[in-house]
């Protein structure tokens, strides 16, 4: 049964970190063979390619941006809608899930910010949303890396946002 959960957990890992395999500074030719089913969209000069994928439980999409034909940035955004605490928790384990697998690849954060960590229904006790958690590593393996979990709000509209960003170390905007 250790064997089966210790082959499970190895599985789990490399699925989570499919994404790892693109690095900033890749051709886009690169990053299309690494991700074939990718959607290619463009603005101006940027390029971005979007790829659907699951990270513990929360599904969205990863998102490749390319300027001048690198890989700039890469990110990942779940945005969820529906306030309850037991959203709130999914998405608490997931980015703590996420830190920790990061810091397996990249060692410990440079940062981390622990901010309130208890669901806050806003429509019972009045708030504009709060930081929950977050890590930052600032060079790893050449990136700057952000995780974090924000419950935003204004004018009436909440969401809960797990992101993961990826940027150049020498990206100057790093908040």
């Amino acid at each position: 049964m250790k064997k089966l959960l210790t082959i499970f957990s190895l599985f789990t890992f490399v699925c989570v970190f499919a994404q790892s395999k693109a690095k900033i500074g890749m051709s886009l030719e690169e990053v299309k063979r690494i991700f074939p089913n990718a959607i290619e969209s463009k603005y101006e000069k940027t390029i971005t390619l979007v790829n659907a994928d699951t990270i513990h439980g929360l599904a969205d999409a990863w998102e490749y941006n390319f300027t001048d034909g690198k890989l700039s940035s890469m990110s990942f955004s779940k945005y969820v809608d529906v306030l309850s605490e037991a959203n709130f928790k999914k998405c608490l384990k997931a980015t703590k899930e996420i830190i920790e697998d990061y810091t397996k690849l990249y060692d410990k954060p440079d940062e981390e910010t622990e901010g309130k960590q208890k669901f806050v229904d806003p429509y019972k006790e009045h708030h504009y949303g709060y930081d929950v958690l977050e890590a930052k590593w600032k060079n790893a393996d050449n990136q700057k890396i952000k995780v974090e979990f924000t419950f935003f709000g204004g004018k009436g509209e909440y969401h809960f946002i797990v992101m993961i960003n990826h940027f150049d170390k020498d990206y100057p905007y790093y908040e």
